[in-house]
């Protein structure tokens, strides 16, 4: 008589626990060895689900909530690393990689850090074609924005204090227009005693951009020197133009020219013959 072959181990079910584990307690860097303990568990875990005397569908089940137990437990006594490793190896990073999904990873990159959105990005940016292959260019280039966007979110909070808002000559812009369209219609100063001169002069304008960003406490101070500059040089090249001359044809490239065209106008320190001939 043949023996009976005994039922392959259901790998992919012990994965999908490391992986619902490792989401849940935003482990990524440990979904490998939350596997292993899953492993681990599965033979206890099937031998007393074994004894219970349950029908095969309920005996799955209880299999599946016993492993799970046994492996939160673990994940629960983990730290994001083991200790020594200060940032994740890259054979950490793939294993991650080919078990979270997109949707997944915008979750939990919004709990990395620095070193972690850094390493994560430089895996990806050295073997892309590989990985492309692997998990889909759509998928990869969805993980990569993701972890690009916290690393600019990162940058901005660890260097906030000394930032200065880009969109300063926009807004400076749309003062004076607002006051220059106050005049046409008439409507002048009255409540204030303001005239609409005043609104529109530089000391008036670099008053109202004059601001604290109250998380660290940084005065962001805007000089009427430094509205004239702002105006004498979109004077000297105006946006549209610009869009034209860098080629902005479509929504996204004008999105990044804005950025570029007003960061250009605040730049404080800029060459004489830098102006538009």
């Amino acid at each position: 008589m043949d023996s009976i072959t005994p039922p392959e181990r259901p790998d992919r079910i012990l994965l999908g626990i490391a992986r619902g584990v490792a989401f849940e307690l935003r482990l990524p860097w440990r979904v490998e060895q939350l596997r292993q303990e899953a492993a681990k568990a599965y033979e206890t875990a099937e031998r007393r689900a074994a004894r219970s005397g349950l029908p095969p569908k309920q005996t799955d089940e209880l299999i599946r909530r016993l492993i799970y137990a046994q492996v939160k437990k673990a994940g629960e006594g983990m730290e994001d690393l083991p200790p020594g490793e200060e940032k994740p190896a890259p054979e950490r990073i793939e294993a991650a990689l080919g078990t979270f999904t997109a949707e997944q990873w915008k979750i939990l990159v919004e709990g990395f850090g620095q070193v972690d959105v850094e390493a994560l990005l430089s895996f990806i940016q050295l073997d892309a074609d590989r990985l492309k292959q692997r998990l889909g260019p759509r998928e990869l280039g969805r993980i990569e924005e993701r972890a690009s966007l916290r690393e600019n979110v990162l940058w901005v909070e660890n260097n906030r204090s000394t930032l200065e808002p880009i969109s300063d000559p926009y807004w400076a812009d749309v003062l004076r227009e607002e006051a220059r369209r106050e005049n046409l219609e008439r409507r002048g100063h009255p409540a204030k005693e303001v005239s609409v001169s005043e609104q529109a002069s530089d000391r008036s304008i670099a008053r109202h951009l004059s601001k604290r960003d109250e998380q660290t406490g940084h005065d962001m101070k805007v000089s009427p020197y430094e509205v004239k500059q702002w105006r004498e040089r979109a004077q000297s090249l105006p946006y549209e133009q610009y869009l034209v001359d860098v080629g902005a044809d479509d929504e996204e490239k004008r999105g990044f020219a804005f950025i570029d065209y007003h960061t250009m106008i605040r730049k404080k320190h800029q060459r004489k013959n830098s102006s538009r001939k």
